[in-house]
């Protein structure tokens, strides 16, 4: 019997098989059953959605109609979905169109078979033509990608100019992963869907909408591509199923990824068509998601109640946060938060939505690792996405480290399912013994302890700020009195004892108003003759009572005795001593509030013990975190070991079957992704990037929880199905770095919104002016906006243009100084070297200046060739043509690319930078002699791109360029830069030589002067004149401290509250003064802060606590100053 006929007779008994499955049950092979259903027997079969085969008329009527019988959905939801679509398939890339024959060098290679079915060899590189391509990739792997290509079209086209010929353009484009983390890594084949090219559907659109974004939905739904990633069908099933689907393309050969033709090669073709053709070939990155348009346009179809719950209903309702709750709960602090970044984990656990603006260096990743950390600490599952494959490495990679097993698992190909694998063998091995639970008990006992005390000692805080600030007032309220009562007075006033006396006073002004004819009775006015004498010398003596406290109070008695003629004078003195007597109170009730003061733990103390406590909190949170984990698998059911064992072995086959080069069937696969929710309830911290989005569930509200990161370059489009994929949003950026990007017109934007009925209430959802970053920003409450503000990674001389020009100066700096990995300490942080030369801009555009890149090399070449700088080196410009050129130089070079090979070298544009970092980083501005107003203009219009390049750098920004250009460049943010490397004098002062300045005893020129208040003169001289030598604006690291006292190897700073005198103090200044405080701290300083009141009021106190410190130190002097600087015996003899 012939096969064709075995098969109809297998499908008249068991219709709706799958070809494998027909293959299977017949033990022949697949590739020849396909062969005769699309072939010979398509007559007599009909073949499903599902690529299940049925005998002609035996189909069962109850499928899911097709997409244009399925009812429009005029919901907000689904006009968005299809306005993004719209925008989708007028932004996108033009697809990969490359010449088919040329003279030069092809941009793809043609391949002797298809690498994607089980019979074709794997190593595709093995041929030279094949390795030349990958090599341009390489170089340029910020900007090129490379694919399979399967079937192509050959289009023919006549150019303008009279040009004529063909351009090769995939129908099918695959793409192609590498380890990201080794640039020489060979690339794979992903396991992801095949991606449409949009060269070819743009000239080959059948639906009667002409749109294309139409028919790559379509067109995917018809082939079986929108189907679970599970049920995904083979290449040898897409490609006659496409055949048969559009009759009417141009196919000039059967597309037969067995069967690849080679015969004649494609560059000597010379009519247009589809061929069955394997290609490998270059092509720009695509900015979008795979399987983005699939997805929306699923999202298109979902009704108002099935979205109910997720993040995406809650935007679109703007009901964000109406409702928040602010958590009480204890946060798990694996790692030290400052106050913003625990303000931001508090609220991403509790609010539906939080918006989190992350400057560079301000530790954005921890914020994340913490959140994701509480969150499974709390039960709740978390999705953490990224556009930018660097920041999710970060945050596993700084996650992952802290306990003995991982907690986020990378959802992703090849290297992530060899990690993903390990896990799980290991979570199903591991046990958990009672120690580990009772380890766990004593230190959350601890935990809540320290936790406690804690916030005791942040009160504490908190009140010496309000007492301060209550001082502050009270004190300007005695300035009058000050003034009446002259200096000494008013500090003998601190003393007097007012209530001891006030019996006496209130006798005296018994008698002043028995003195007073006006105001006795009328009886006693009648006989006042008779009385006044004995009631003048009763006053008289009541007066001589009194006059002591009087002259206290620089009051002096009347010189004549009371009469009728004098009284009055005796009544002026009574007001004047009652006014003083009310002055005198208001003083001693500043004093006393300025005693409170004295006698409270200093700020200072405050945050030394504050500094103990939190590192005894994150080494206490380490072990709470360790022994939860080790109890994981104690906390999971039978079921769920059995779900996860299961799950196991189908990865590990997954796994051995892409390191044999063979091919597992679609039920393994479909069985591996239907287990996965089950899997996510169990292990609920997951990351994905953009690429690998579509693995995860397209379920609504499927995770408590999605973080986006670097959300400022996200467009809103790509995070829709991510928001429905979570109930509840935490979206982290910063909008001085680099935005999103569309090249839809903002005219033909809001055509598109009025398209799809949505200007009048989903304006802000605008696709080419709005990142998702923008967005959130706007659906949100001021106060569920969380600015990070302690910046950790860059020189203070680094960061301080950008705090300057971009945050507002808001950014405190907390860099670590010790672990800078600074090419020369002596050199400034930020240089520029002068480098003219002459701009010419290349064929391909962009700009180029010669000898500014030769200017480039040589100077790497002297720090890391010459000098043997061994840290980590970048090289930023804005232009590609510019960066391109310098790299050519370096590998131009032998010895200096291997001199560089140890330095995580790379030179490229600002955007392969965002996300990373170095210790020097070479900025190549190319504005110089014959810059076009093309190239100024783009500078110009693109001032995030010069923040984003400068603060790559950690220790050492080095610019190379023409500085009076820069200067006159008319770009605002260069010429305020080239302006900031000169005006700012970046050099370091170097202490040691301030230190062996001979001091005299008025304060001293300083470099500085307009941060010197008039009491830290007047406290320099009262300091000098005890003996005590100060050393004023005393540089240390990124901090200018007021004074600083040397004896030995101790160092003290002193702080004056000069500046902020009769102004408020806020937790805003308490926050920097805590940050210079720890750092001082960590580098053996101690510290003192004195108020203004205290050096004005109780100066000697001052004195005496700053010379108790000098001889307490001077009995043990230091071998770096034996003399002692402030040596009591020195200064003596001075």
């Amino acid at each position: 019997m012939s096969h064709e006929q075995n098969i109809l007779d297998l499908l008249g008994k068991t219709p709706g098989l799958k070809a494998k499955e027909i293959a299977r049950e017949l033990g022949v092979e697949k590739r020849d059953v396909n062969s005769l259903l699309y072939g010979r027997l398509k007559s007599q079969v009909t073949q499903d959605k599902e690529y299940r085969w049925w005998p002609k008329g035996a189909r069962p009527r109850s499928e899911p109609p097709e997409p244009e019988e399925q009812q429009r959905l005029n919901t907000p939801l689904a006009r968005l979905s299809r306005y993004y679509l719209d925008c989708l398939s007028q932004d996108n890339d033009q697809g990969i169109s490359v010449f088919a024959s040329s003279k030069y060098d092809l941009d793809y290679v043609p391949l002797p078979e298809c690498p994607l079915v089980e019979s074709a060899a794997r190593d595709i590189f093995g041929d030279e033509s094949a390795k030349k391509l990958l090599n341009k990739v390489r170089q340029e792997r910020s900007r090129l990608a490379i694919y399979l290509g399967f079937p192509v079209r050959l289009r023919h086209m006549r150019s303008k100019r009279g040009w004529e010929g063909y351009m090769m353009e995939p129908v099918f484009l695959f793409p192609l992963v590498s380890d990201p983390s080794n640039r020489y890594a060979t690339p794979e084949l992903s396991d992801d869907m095949p991606l449409f090219n949009f060269a070819v559907l743009r000239r080959l659109v059948t639906l009667g909408s002409g749109n294309l974004m139409d028919e790559a939905i379509q067109l995917a739904e018809e082939l079986g591509l929108t189907n679970p990633e599970g049920d995904l069908p083979d290449l040898d099933e897409i490609c006659p199923r496409l055949r048969t689907a559009r009759p009417e393309w141009d196919w000039r050969e059967e597309p037969d990824p067995y069967e690849i033709v080679c015969d004649p090669p494609l560059d000597s073709i010379n009519e247009q068509g589809i061929y069955n053709r394997a290609v490998l070939v270059v092509g720009e990155r695509s900015p979008y998601t795979q399987g983005l348009e699939t997805e929306l346009g699923q999202l298109a179809r979902v009704t108002d109640a099935k979205s109910q719950g997720t993040a995406l209903s809650t935007w679109l309702r703007g009901s964000v946060n109406a409702e928040a709750e602010a958590g009480d709960q204890p946060l798990l602090e694996v790692l030290p938060l400052n106050t913003e970044q625990r303000q931001a984990v508090q609220q991403s656990l509790c609010n539906q939505l939080t918006v989190i603006t992350g400057p560079p260096g301000t530790g954005k990743s921890q914020v994340v690792t913490s959140l994701l950390i509480n969150a499974a600490w709390r039960g709740l599952s978390v999705l953490f996405a990224s556009k930018n494959n660097k920041a999710v490495d970060v945050v596993e990679e700084r996650i992952n480290s802290l306990g003995p097993r991982p907690i986020l698992l990378r959802m992703g190909a090849n290297e992530y399912q060899n990690r993903l694998a390990q896990y799980l063998v290991g979570i199903l091995a591991a046990t958990s013994t009672p120690d580990d639970q009772s380890n766990l008990d004593h230190h959350l006992e601890v935990h809540e302890q320290l936790r406690s005390g804690l916030q005791r000692l942040d009160q504490q805080m908190a009140a010496v700020i309000d007492l301060r600030n209550a001082v502050d007032e009270s004190e300007q309220s005695v300035e009058q009195a000050r003034e009446e009562f002259g200096d000494s007075i008013f500090a003998a006033l601190r003393t007097t004892d007012l209530a001891q006396r006030q019996g006496d006073l209130s006798v005296f002004a018994n008698a002043i108003r028995d003195a007073d004819k006006a105001e006795q009775d009328l009886l006693t006015q009648l006989f006042w003759f008779f009385v006044k004498s004995g009631r003048y010398e009763r006053l008289v003596n009541e007066g001589r009572s009194i006059q002591s406290i009087a002259l206290q109070l620089g009051v002096s008695l009347p010189s004549r005795s009371p009469d009728d003629l004098s009284f009055s004078e005796w009544q002026q003195f009574d007001s004047m001593l009652r006014l003083r007597i009310q002055r005198a109170g208001e003083v001693q009730s500043y004093f006393a509030a300025l005693a409170k003061l004295n006698e409270t733990t200093s700020l200072e103390e405050s945050t030394r013990q504050r500094m103990e406590l939190v590192e005894r909190l994150a080494d206490n949170s380490e072990k709470l975190w360790e022994f939860w984990l080790r109890l994981q698998p104690s906390r999971m059911t039978m079921a769920e070991r059995r779900t996860l064992s299961e799950y196991s072995s189908l990865l590990q086959m997954i796994i051995s079957s892409q390191e044999d080069n063979s091919r597992l069937g679609r039920d393994v696969f479909r069985k591996y992704y239907q287990l996965f929710p089950k899997i996510a309830k169990t292990l609920s911290c997951w990351a994905v990037t953009s690429l690998s989005a579509r693995r995860i569930p397209f379920e609504p509200g499927f995770f408590d929880l999605v973080v986006v990161d670097e959300a400022s370059q996200c467009d809103i489009a790509s995070a829709m199905p991510l928001l429905y994929r979570a109930k509840r949003a935490v979206i982290i950026g910063d909008p001085q770095q680099l935005r999103h990007i569309s090249a839809v017109p903002v005219r033909q934007d809001r055509q598109l919104l009025a398209k799809h009925d949505l200007v009048e209430h989903q304006s802000s959802w605008a696709y080419s002016v709005n990142s998702l970053f923008d967005l959130s920003r706007s659906l949100c409450r001021g106060e569920d906006i969380v600015n990070l503000r302690d910046h950790h990674r860059s020189h203070a001389e680094i960061i301080g243009f950008s705090n300057d020009n971009f945050y507002e100066g808001r950014l405190r700096v907390a860099t670590r100084y010790e672990q800078l990995n600074r090419p020369n300490g002596s050199d400034p942080a930020v240089r520029w070297i002068n480098a003219k030369g002459k701009v010419v801009r290349p064929a391909a555009g962009g700009a180029i200046n010669d000898l500014e890149a030769r200017a480039v090399v040589d100077e790497i070449r002297q720090l890391v060739a010459i000098r043997g700088y061994r840290g980590t080196v970048g090289v930023v410009s804005p232009f590609r043509a510019q960066a391109n050129r310098i790299r050519d130089l370096v590998h131009e070079d032998d010895a200096l690319t291997s001199n560089l090979s140890a330095t995580d070298f790379l030179v490229d544009t600002v955007h392969r930078f965002q996300g990373d970092e170095r210790d020097v980083i070479v900025f190549s501005p190319v504005v110089s002699d014959g810059v076009s107003d093309g190239a100024l203009g783009f500078l110009r219009s693109n001032r995030n791109l010069f923040n984003v390049a400068i603060t790559r750098a950690r220790a050492a920004l080095i610019v190379v360029g023409d500085k009076s250009a820069a200067l006159n460049s008319g770009v605002d943010y260069l010429s305020k830069f080239a302006s900031y490397v000169d005006e700012a004098k970046l050099q370091e002062v170097s202490n040691v030589t301030e230190l062996q300045r001979e001091l005299g005893p008025d304060y001293p020129t300083v470099s500085r002067p307009d941060r010197v208040s008039d009491w830290e003169r007047y406290f320099y001289r009262a300091l000098y004149e005890a003996g005590i030598r100060p050393i004023p604006q005393y540089d240390i690291e990124q901090y200018t401290l007021d004074f600083a006292v040397v004896v030995g190897d101790a160092k003290l700073n002193i702080e004056v509250d000069g500046e902020r005198y009769h102004r408020n103090w806020d937790g805003e200044l308490c926050r920097r003064d805590q940050l210079r405080n720890q750092r001082l701290f960590e580098l053996d300083w101690d510290v003192m802060r004195f108020w203004v009141y205290q050096i004005r009021d109780d100066l000697d106190a001052c004195i005496a606590r700053v010379n108790h410190w000098v001889e307490g130190h001077s009995k043990c002097k230091g071998p770096g100053n034996p003399g002692g600087w402030n040596d009591p015996e020195r200064n003596e003899a001075e």
